[in-house]
C-alpha cells in the first residue's frame, strides 16, 4: 500500500512485464499439492515466449492435471444442480456494439473465487478447478499509444475518430476464458502520455507516469467504450462483464491528479477529477452493454481518520472518497472494488479489530457501512474483491499463507454481498519477491506452495462427492457462531472472532435472501459485538451482514434471541427465551441448528 513504495512497485508493474500489464481447516489432500500443470515446468517469459496479458500463450489450454480433477463437461464448471453458472454464448463475429448486451453472467457463491492468472500456460488448470473469475489489466497506453486517427492501420479498429490497436493475444485470451465459463474483470487504467494531465502530475516512481489522470476524461470513457463493444460477448472475442475503473483510486500514488510528493492535495478536485472519470466510463461501458457492472477501486485504508490529502504520498479514505463521488455521479450504479489486504502486507495475520482498515479480518465492516450510509443505493451493497493475497515469505510462511486464505475464504464466505473475490496472484513475482513479498499460489519457478490446494480444492462442489472446505460447506448458508473469551466475554458472528476465542454454539442462517426472512447485522459494541435486525446498526459501527434468518417459526428451526450481560456491552445469542438467566432484548428470527 501507500506506505511501502518499494512493495507497491511490485504490485504495479508486475502484470505489466511482457505484453501489458486463525485456525481453520483445510482439505484433507492439502498436503498433496498439485503440479503447477501438466508437465510440472515453469512457464519462463522469454523473447521468443512472450506470456499473454491473462496468463495464457496463445489462448492454448495445454494438458490437464489429474491430481485436481478438473470439470469435464467443457464448461468450465457446474453449480450443484449441473446447470452452468455463466451466460457464456458462443461468439458469432462482427465488431461489438450490441447496445443492451447480454445479462449478467450471475454465479453462485460456490464459484466466488477467481484468479490473476500471471501468465499461466495451462488454462484449464484453471478454469477446471471451478474458478468463477479471472482479473486482466487492460492498459489504455498499450491501446492507444499515440492518438491515431483513421484511416486505420491493419491491427487497428475505430471509434469515434480514434484508432485502437488489437493485441490478438487479449482477443483470444478473454474468448478463451469466456469460452469456459469463467468471468472475465477488466481494470482498466494506465493513460497514454498525449492524453495526461499537462502539468502537476509528479509519479511516484519511474514508470508510474501512466497512474498520471486522463486530462480529458471523455478521452478515457471512448478506451473503456470500445472495450466493452469488442467484448460484449455477441461478436467474436469473448466478454468483458465487470470493469475496474482506474485502480487504487484513493492512493495518489495510482490516480495522480497534479499533487502529492510535497504538493498538498485538495480532496475536492481529485474526487471531481476521479467522478468525471467514472461517469464518462459508466455511460460509455453501459452504452454498449447495459448489464456490465462497473465499479470504483479501493486499497484497504479506508476509515475516515486515514484522509491524508497533504502527505507525501497522499492518500483519502475509501469513507471519504465514496462519500464525494456518490455525491457527483447521480443515479448511476456504483459499485465498490475492494482490496482488503492484511494490516501488514508482509505478515499473514488479520482480524475483527483490524478497523479502520478494512481487510480480510473485517471485511464485513465494509459491506455493513455500504448499506448503512447509502440504504437507497443497492448496487452499492453487493462488493468485488479484485485484488488481495496472502505472503507466504518470512515472517510468514507456506503453511500460514495457506491457512490465511482458508480463513479469507471463510470470512468472505461469511458476508452477504461480496460477489467476487479474485486472489492475487497465480505465480510469485520476482520483483515482489525482492522486496519479501511471495503472494502467489506457486513459486517463482511454478512450484505449487501448500496454498494452490486450499485454493484450488476447496469449492470442489463439481465432485462427486462434493470437496469442500473453508466455509464452502456450510454453503448455501452462513455460520452463525457465538464465541467466548475469558477476558473479552462474548463473540457473535459469521466471520472467525479475535485470537483467543473460542466456538461455544452455532446456528445456519442463508446467505441470500428467502422468503418471509430478515438480514442481521453484527455491529461494534466497544469491546464487543452484538447481533441487530437494523442495518444502521443501532447508531453503532456497523460490521456487516452475517445472513438471514426467517421472521417466522418454520420446522427444523429455533429461536435465536440477541441477550445482554447485566448493564454492560457484553451481547450473545441464545436459543433460550430466558437468555440463560442474563437479560433478554429481542428475538432475532429463526435458524437451523
Amino acid at each position: 500500500m501507500h506506505h511501502r513504495p518499494s512493495i507497491l512497485l511490485a504490485l504495479a508493474f508486475a502484470p505489466l512485464v511482457a505484453a501489458g500489464h486463525g485456525a481453520c481447516t483445510t482439505p484433507e489432500d492439502a498436503t498433496a499439492t498439485p503440479p503447477a500443470h501438466a508437465d510440472g515446468a515453469a512457464h519462463d517469459a522469454t523473447p521468443d515466449d512472450s506470456p499473454h496479458p491473462d496468463g495464457s500463450p496463445d489462448g492454448s489450454s495445454g494438458g490437464m492435471d489429474a491430481t485436481t480433477q478438473p470439470d469435464t463437461s467443457g464448461n468450465g464448471g457446474l453449480d450443484a444442480s449441473g446447470e452452468a453458472d455463466t451466460d457464456a454464448e458462443p461468439d458469432t463475429g462482427g465488431s461489438g456494439g450490441s447496445g443492451a448486451g447480454l445479462p449478467y453472467p450471475t454465479r453462485s457463491a460456490y464459484r466466488i473465487k477467481g484468479i490473476q492468472p500471471d501468465f499461466w500456460p495451462n488454462l484449464d488448470e484453471v478454469s477446471g478447478n471451478n474458478t468463477g473469475g479471472v482479473a486482466m489489466n487492460l492498459v489504455w497506453a498499450a491501446w492507444e499509444p499515440a492518438f491515431t486517427p483513421p484511416p486505420c492501420p491493419q491491427g487497428s479498429e475505430e471509434l469515434d475518430g480514434h484508432c485502437f490497436f488489437i493485441d490478438n493475444a487479449i482477443d483470444q485470451a478473454i474468448g478463451a476464458w469466456t469460452s469456459r465459463g469463467v468471468v472475465v474483470t477488466a481494470i482498466v487504467y494506465g493513460v497514454p502520455g498525449w492524453a495526461r494531465i499537462p502539468s502537476g502530475c509528479s509519479p511516484v516512481a519511474p514508470g508510474f507516469e501512466i497512474f498520471c489522470a486522463p486530462a480529458n476524461p471523455a478521452d478515457y470513457g471512448r478506451f473503456a467504450r470500445f472495450v466493452a463493444r469488442r467484448y460484449d460477448g455477441l461478436h467474436g472475442h469473448g466478454r468483458v462483464a465487470d470493469f475496474v475503473i482506474h485502480n487504487e483510486v484513493n492512493a495518489n500514488d495510482w490516480f495522480d491528479v497534479g499533487c502529492g510528493q510535497g504538493t498538498p492535495c485538495d480532496p475536492s478536485a481529485w474526487i471531481d477529477q476521479y467522478a468525471r472519470n467514472y461517469s464518462e466510463a459508466y455511460d460509455a461501458i453501459t452504452s454498449e452493454q447495459s448489464e456490465a457492472k462497473v465499479l470504483v477501486s479501493l486499497e484497504h485504508h479506508f476509515g475516515a481518520s486515514f484522509d491524508d490529502p497533504a502527505g507525501f504520498n497522499p492518500i483519502l479514505s475509501g469513507q471519504t472518497l465514496l462519500s464525494g463521488l456518490a455525491a457527483r455521479i447521480g443515479p448511476r450504479a456504483w459499485r465498490v472494488a475492494y482490496h482488503p489486504y492484511p494490516p501488514n502486507l508482509l505478515a499473514p495475520e488479520f482480524g475483527p479489530d483490524d478497523w479502520p482498515r478494512v481487510t480480510y479480518g473485517n471485511i464485513g465492516t465494509l459491506v455493513g457501512w455500504l448499506r448503512k450510509t447509502f440504504p437507497g443505493t443497492p448496487s452499492a451493497w453487493v462488493v468485488q474483491l479484485t485484488e488481495s493475497g496472502v505472503n507466504s515469505l518470512p515472517p510468514s510462511s507456506q503453511a500460514a499463507q495457506a491457512d490465511g486464505v482458508c480463513r479469507s475464504f471463510r470470512n468472505i464466505l461469511g458476508t452477504p454481498g461480496i460477489e467476487s473475490y479474485i486472489y492475487h496472484r497465480m505465480k510469485d513475482h520476482p520483483a515482489e519477491t525482492a522486496a519479501g513479498l511471495g503472494l502467489g499460489l506457486h513459486d517463482e519457478t511454478g512450484q505449487a506452495k501448500q496454498a494452490w490446494a486450499v485454493w484450488a480444492l476447496a469449492n470442489r462442489n463439481d465432485l462427486s462427492p462434493p470437496q469442500l472446505s473453508c466455509g464452502f460447506e456450510d454453503l448455501p448458508h452462513t455460520r452463525l457462531t457465538r464465541s467466548y473469551h475469558p477476558s473479552r466475554g462474548h463473540w457473535t458472528s459469521s466471520r472467525l472472532p479475535p485470537q483467543g476465542f473460542h466456538a461455544e454454539q452455532s446456528w445456519l442462517l442463508s446467505r441470500d435472501p428467502i422468503p418471509d426472512s430478515t438480514l442481521l447485522f453484527e455491529c461494534r459494541a466497544d469491546d464487543h459485538n452484538l447481533i441487530s435486525p437494523d442495518p444502521g446498526c443501532e447508531g453503532l459501527l456497523p460490521m456487516g451482514p452475517v445472513g438471514y434468518a426467517q421472521a417466522s417459526p418454520a420446522p427444523n428451526m429455533v429461536a435465536l434471541y440477541r441477550c445482554r450481560i447485566a448493564q454492560g456491552t457484553d451481547h450473545f445469542v441464545s436459543t433460550d427465551p430466558g437468555c440463560e438467566g442474563q437479560t433478554t432484548e429481542q428475538l432475532l428470527g429463526y435458524a437451523l441448528p
